[in-house]
């Protein structure tokens, strides 16, 4: 049963969307394409984009690193830009989202109620709940000071465009362009989280998870398209961990760290990482072989569970050899002759371990091909 519909979050969505549909196409046709308007409109986009995702997402949300007042600031005075409420409430939010987000009873925005319930009708539904689960930020000034002010600070951010467009003598353009239809872009890629990021992609670390892993989502979202691995390890300042998946906020984040701005930026082991995938290949491949017939299911099993256990095994022994190294390395920083003796022995071991987690890979990859061909033929 559906509930009643919030009439100012109702009208702002749709309103904003139905006058951005009529007036950016009259806007074009009579005054055709200006260059600075749409500019504008992209670096507003960009930047509110990237306080919601950096700010209220992984800072406030999540408390995946620190910042220093002046970052915390910039993220809430550009966040309430986005229209999408205080960063208290968002996180609000977001973490029950998290706690329940294969509840559909409990979950603010559950993808199982379908993918336009998840993507913009719940917050048209929107109630005004109490806020909880959120002490830690309701101690903190400044959030409190944007919770009370979200809406003042968001329009005087939102209409910064507006004074260029005076001085140019394009305001109509500007109003159009780089404000409604900021707000409207900026409102949808947000939303592309709860919605396709839960409906389509693949679930990498965890087969539990509604959450998926789409790199085509990740360049529109500022790198939150890797949502599976989000779910899994939601603490993490990365959302696309490996260094060649696209997430520009990761890497601003990274930059920051460099200064005093940002620091204490929290990360899971790549081992952790990669025994989370295999035990999420290892379930998807053991629900596959639960319809073979036993003849064919048993030793099939069996060859996965003792791959599985050998690679996993690997896994943490070369994650605890590379840790010892690191610590025997920082043991003798100040002894380089007596390291430079060490290093030799260590570099042995670590290549050791390498070479023998090469080879669970290998037999790993192999049981998996092997059960993909016997799948692939008449097996029930």
């Amino acid at each position: 049963m559906s509930k009643p519909l919030n009439p100012l979050n109702t009208w702002f969505l749709l309103g904003t969307l139905v006058a951005s549909i009529v007036l950016v196409p009259l806007h074009l046709y009579l005054n055709g394409f200006v260059w600075s308007e749409w500019i504008a409109c992209f670096i507003m986009v960009f930047l509110i984009g990237t306080a919601i995702s950096a700010g209220y997402h992984r800072l406030f949300a999540h408390r995946a690193y620190r910042a220093s007042a002046p970052i915390r600031f910039l993220w809430l005075v550009m966040g309430a830009a986005s229209f999408e409420n205080s960063a208290l409430k968002w996180s609000c939010d977001h973490r029950i989202h998290h706690q329940f987000s294969e509840d559909p009873d409990k979950d603010p925005y559950p993808i199982s109620k379908g993918f336009w319930h998840a993507h913009w009708v719940w917050v048209m539904e929107s109630e005004n709940k109490p806020i909880v689960g959120v002490t830690d930020l309701e101690k903190d000034s400044m959030v409190m000071w944007q919770h009370r002010n979200h809406f003042l600070i968001g329009g005087a951010f939102s209409t910064l465009p507006l004074w260029y467009g005076i001085a140019s003598g394009h305001f109509w353009g500007y109003l159009i362009i780089s404000v409604l239809l900021r707000i409207v872009l900026t409102h949808h890629t947000t939303f592309l989280i709860n919605s396709m990021a839960h409906w389509y992609g693949t679930k990498t670390y965890s087969n539990r998870e509604s959450a998926k892993d789409n790199f085509l989502l990740a360049p529109l979202t500022y790198g939150e398209g890797f949502h599976n691995f989000h779910h899994t390890w939601q603490w993490d300042y990365r959302n696309g961990a490996r260094w060649y998946q696209w997430d520009s906020t990761k890497w601003i984040l990274k930059t920051l760290s460099w200064t005093s701005l940002v620091n204490g930026l929290r990360t899971v082991s790549l081992a952790e990482m990669q025994k989370a995938k295999v035990l999420a290949q290892e379930e998807r491949l053991a629900a596959k072989l639960s319809h073979a017939k036993p003849d064919l299911r048993q030793p099939l099993e069996g060859r996965l569970s003792n791959a599985k256990e050998r690679l996993v095994a690997c896994l943490s022994a070369m994650e605890q050899c590379r840790q010892k190294y690191k610590d025997v390395k920082a043991q003798y920083k100040k002894d380089p002759r007596s390291f430079a003796q060490i290093k030799v022995e260590w570099s042995l071991k670590v290549a050791e371990e390498k070479r023998v987690l090469r080879d669970a890979w290998r037999q790993w990859r192999e049981v998996q091909k092997q059960i993909q061909m016997n799948l692939s033929q008449p097996i029930v």
